[in-house]
């Protein structure tokens, strides 16, 4: 397991495939999501962190994206803030999150 994929597992998401998918689910309806993929131009993978609501019959109804094309140092800070701030609004139950060195 990549130091990557051992970040996103102690915030909490399950890893989908090592070091590209990442997902984590807040309800029954509703899950964050990083994903990773290969551009043009740049040596690393480029990370979107996104969220998204789904209907009971498995149809998506929103999704709202909150870094798009950025590298995993960036995304994983992102995320790590994100996690805080539903945890500090009593959103998600409060967990031991690792802190994301910046």
């Amino acid at each position: 397991m990549s130091a990557v994929d051992k970040r996103f597992k102690s915030l909490g998401f399950n890893v989908g495939i090592p070091s590209l998918v990442f997902v984590r689910s807040l309800s029954r309806d509703c899950m964050l999501v990083v994903e990773g993929e290969r551009v043009k131009g740049f040596a690393e993978y480029r990370y979107t962190f996104y969220k998204t609501r789904y209907l009971p019959d498995g149809r998506m109804t929103s999704l709202k994206v909150y870094m798009e094309n950025q590298s995993i140092k960036r995304v994983l800070h992102r995320v790590a803030s994100f996690l805080s701030f539903l945890e500090r609004t009593k959103q998600i139950e409060q967990k031991e999150c690792e802190k994301v060195a910046q």
